[in-house]
């Protein structure tokens, strides 16, 4: 049997497919994109800076995408997010920066917001009103780096790349000055106050102040600071003295600072040196010297208008001040009704005795000063203004070395040597007028009044009298009897021969009349006018009553 019904099979020849090159090159292009991808991922990376939180105590004006950061006027950062804190002091504002600032967030770095702000340093922030408030900051010098910082207040005093000297202040001032505020040194401003804080648990104000260079070499270890606010009138013995301070001190106050009197100003200081403030510059002029001599004073009279800081003179020169006002021992100041006198302590300043000469030594003074104790040198209550009633002390020698009228109770008293004191100035006139009073009070004024109006009791009298007599028609007729008696003679003697003797007698009568009628006629006529003349004499001086001696 063959296979002719079932024929071999053929060979099926093998198809050959062709490839697709468009579908290799679909492959390729997230290829391309992951790369790209990956190379944008990194360049953002690069670009992208560090996130920093910010914490405030308000996010008054601040907006999310809206507010930048800026340094120098470059922008640098956005805000990207808001939040309250969690303990409730404030909000923490997230901000993410640009690359470029990355290596300026330092330990140091100072933060603040700008906007419009009208204080003692002018107008600021006038182009925020437009753009809107953004946030600026200094970068810090410290080499550790930092995440969180806190936003302040104010700008930082001292700007980016600005070398100066950095001090703090504490003191026990009744006044606080603000941020801002001018830093003086013989009324120029030198810096500024960065820093301002009550401390309550010591009661003290504390300020941190920045000086700028070159300004810095102006401070020295000895320098002394103050506050200088608004106006100050002072009223002494030689007037009335203003004095003012520039306006930004009119305005905020200021901190002046200056070297000691009769001295340097030291070596210079570090910075964070701290130093003391002082209320005013009157309590640096009354801070006592190295070599400062200190003596008690006992008053009988009244201390009143006598302070502390009132100066000691001798003949016009001032040589110290008043220390204490009173002054008075352990339990001494019970005997105060007992005693009648009120101890003052005074302070004797070498330095200002030591004019156009060398410095001397303490013990020097010391000595000089015992020699004119010795010699009789006391210590008088003087008024030093007249107006407000200001004492002041006044040390001077008693005249020819008479030590009677002087009060020195003690030699030694609280470790302190004693000088004798008297009584003078306005208090010594006062006690003077005393006197007199008494004296006047003791004349016998009412029995000598009394004599006086029973004298011119009399008087009027008399006066009455006279007026009355001179009224009279007989006595206001008698000069014209006597002038008809007179034309009479003359009638008669016109018969008489002129060689007769009786002629010659009536002519010579006729003569006297006449003369005596000349010489009465200035009493009469000052009789006319004033009929008192008789009995009061004008010419002479009313008599003044003397009192009993």
């Amino acid at each position: 049997m063959n296979d002719e019904t079932n024929p071999p099979l053929k060979p099926v020849p093998a198809r050959v497919q062709k490839t697709n090159v468009f579908t290799s090159v679909v492959w390729l292009i997230p290829l391309i994109a992951l790369i790209a991808g990956g190379w944008l991922l990194m360049q953002n990376i690069r670009n992208t800076g560090p996130e920093i939180t910010l914490l405030m105590d308000s996010a008054e004006g601040i907006e999310v995408n809206n507010t930048v950061i800026r340094v120098l006027s470059v922008d640098v950062g956005r805000v990207t997010r808001i939040k309250l804190r969690e303990d409730q002091k404030g909000v923490a504002v997230t901000a993410r920066l640009s690359a470029d600032a990355k290596d300026l967030m330092r330990e140091d770095t100072q933060f603040w917001v700008v906007k419009p702000r009208i204080d003692q340093s002018g107008v600021t922030g006038l182009n925020t009103l437009v753009s809107g408030s953004y946030i600026a900051f200094t970068p810090g010098k410290s080499e550790e780096s930092q995440d969180t910082f806190t936003v302040l207040d104010m700008p930082p005093i001292a700007a980016i790349g600005q070398s100066g000297l950095r001090l703090k202040l504490v003191g026990s001032n009744n006044k606080m000055l603000g941020v801002g505020s001018p830093v003086l040194y013989e009324n120029f401003t030198v810096g500024q106050v960065e820093s301002a804080r009550f401390n309550p648990k010591n009661e003290t104000v504390d300020y941190t102040i920045f000086i700028q260079s070159p300004n810095d070499k102006l401070v020295g270890e000895n320098s002394l600071f103050w506050l200088e606010t608004g106006i100050s009138i002072q009223t002494t013995g030689s007037g009335i003295v203003l004095d003012s301070a520039p306006l930004p001190a009119l305005l905020s106050g200021a901190i002046a600072f200056g070297s000691p009197i009769n001295g340097e100003k030291g070596q210079p200081v570090a910075n964070e040196k701290t130093f003391e403030l002082y209320n005013n510059r009157a309590q640096i002029d009354n801070l006592p010297g190295a070599r400062a001599l200190y003596y008690i004073a006992f008053f009988k009279q009244s201390v009143r208008g006598l302070a502390a800081g009132a100066p000691v003179e001798y003949k016009g020169i001032n040589i110290g001040a008043v220390a204490d006002v009173p002054y008075f021992a352990p339990d001494d100041s019970l005997k105060l009704l007992q005693n009648g006198w009120i101890p003052v302590r005074i302070r004797i300043e070498p330095a200002r005795m030591e004019i156009n000469a060398r410095r001397q030594s303490r013990e020097h003074w010391q000595q000089q000063f015992q020699t004119a104790l010795n010699r009789g040198l006391t210590a008088t209550l003087a008024s030093n203004n007249l107006v407000i009633g200001s004492k002041m002390i006044e040390l001077a020698e008693q005249p020819g070395n008479n030590t009677g009228g002087t009060l020195k109770p003690y030699q030694q008293y609280a470790g302190n040597p004693v000088i004798a004191t008297r009584s003078g100035g306005l208090d010594e006139l006062q006690a003077q007028l005393s006197d007199l009073l008494n004296k006047f009070n003791k004349l016998p004024l009412e029995k000598t009044v009394g004599e006086l109006n029973a004298s011119l009791r009399e008087l009027q009298t008399t006066l009455r009298s006279a007026n009355a007599l001179i009224n009279k028609p007989q006595t206001q007729g008698i000069p014209q009897e006597l002038n008809q008696t007179l034309a009479e003679l003359r009638q008669t003697l016109a018969g008489v021969s002129p060689q007769s003797p009786l002629y010659s007698d009536i002519q010579t009568t006729l003569q006297s009349i006449d003369q005596t009628l000349k010489n009465a006629q200035p009493v009469i006529n000052t009789l006319k006018e004033k009929p008192n003349a008789l009995i009061f004499n004008s010419n002479v001086h009313d008599p003044i009553p003397k009192g009993n001696r």
